[in-house]
């Protein structure tokens, strides 16, 4: 069981486990409890050194999901609300219906797209999410977290991986030093699980961002060359290029959808091509 931090320090103790004060933690860390040299010391260091680590990895996985959701709201309102308004131009033309320009799986994940703008407060969850998503109750401590880096004493729980923070971050010096080692080492093993996802979580995102990235700037350039009126002629050419178009933005959509995490707040799983 871990030791925790001295009620008495209140709301200074909250901010100093919160992570995301570096001030703080500099300012306000208790001195070393164990001579130099000794493996008290050692064992809170380790546990200072953990916390230091987690910290970080917080604010890089935040970084790149804020990144990502950029880049998200920018294909979803750059090629995918175009490309729903060309679609139901040419379906109330004539000259093209749904049913052939996408597949199946294409037109359940365009359909799941928002249809219209969206406010960022609604966005905050579809980096991790996927568009159009929105946080289960269950998932909210930790989402609040990655963005805002504050842990607190009471319910409820931020839990990464299986993982409490609180107790694992806020873990302290008894008075025996091998009690404290122990305490100090599980806490070490517990914040590294949970270090070890979030920088999972950081390469699932910088693969998706990636992807959307090639998907988008590609959707971009057919949708540049390619407007209702263009079918009017019945030249072949315009039907290819929405043919295209509509491979294109089947995946774009799912892409789109694809969430970082579970309704669980596990790893959500991959399609092949990003899982290899």
């Amino acid at each position: 069981m871990f030791f925790l931090l001295p009620v008495a320090l209140g709301g200074i103790a909250l901010t100093t486990l919160g992570l995301g004060l570096k001030r703080a933690l500099e300012e306000l860390s208790p001195p070393p409890p164990f001579p130099e040299g000794t493996a008290g010391r050692e064992a809170w260091a380790r546990h200072q050194e953990a916390v230091k680590t987690l910290r970080a990895t917080r604010q890089r996985v935040k970084e790149r999901a804020r990144t990502y959701g950029e880049r998200q709201s920018l294909a979803w309102q750059q090629t995918a609300l175009p490309f729903r308004e060309l679609l139901e131009r040419l379906e109330r033309w004539e000259h093209a219906r749904a049913a052939e320009v996408l597949t199946p799986e294409g037109a359940v994940a365009v359909g799941a797209l928002p249809r219209e703008p969206v406010a960022p407060s609604a966005r905050r969850a579809w980096a991790l999410l996927g568009v159009g998503e929105v946080a289960p109750p269950e998932l909210a401590p930790m989402l609040e977290w990655l963005e805002r880096g504050w842990l607190k004493e009471q319910a409820p729980a931020v839990i990464v991986d299986g993982v409490s923070l609180y107790p694992a971050a806020a873990c302290g010096p008894t008075s025996a030093q091998s009690e404290s080692i122990r305490a100090f080492d599980a806490a070490c093993g517990e914040l590294g699980r949970a270090t070890a996802f979030l920088e999972a979580m950081h390469v699932r995102l910088e693969a998706l961002d990636a992807r959307l990235g090639t998907l988008h700037g590609r959707a971009s350039a057919q949708l540049e060359y390619l407007d209702a009126a263009s079918f009017e002629e019945g030249r072949p050419e315009p039907r290819e290029r929405l043919a295209r178009l509509g491979a294109l933005m089947g995946e774009l959509a799912r892409t789109l959808r694809l969430p970082v995490l579970s309704v669980s707040g596990g790893l959500a799983p991959l399609p092949e091509p990003l899982a290899d």
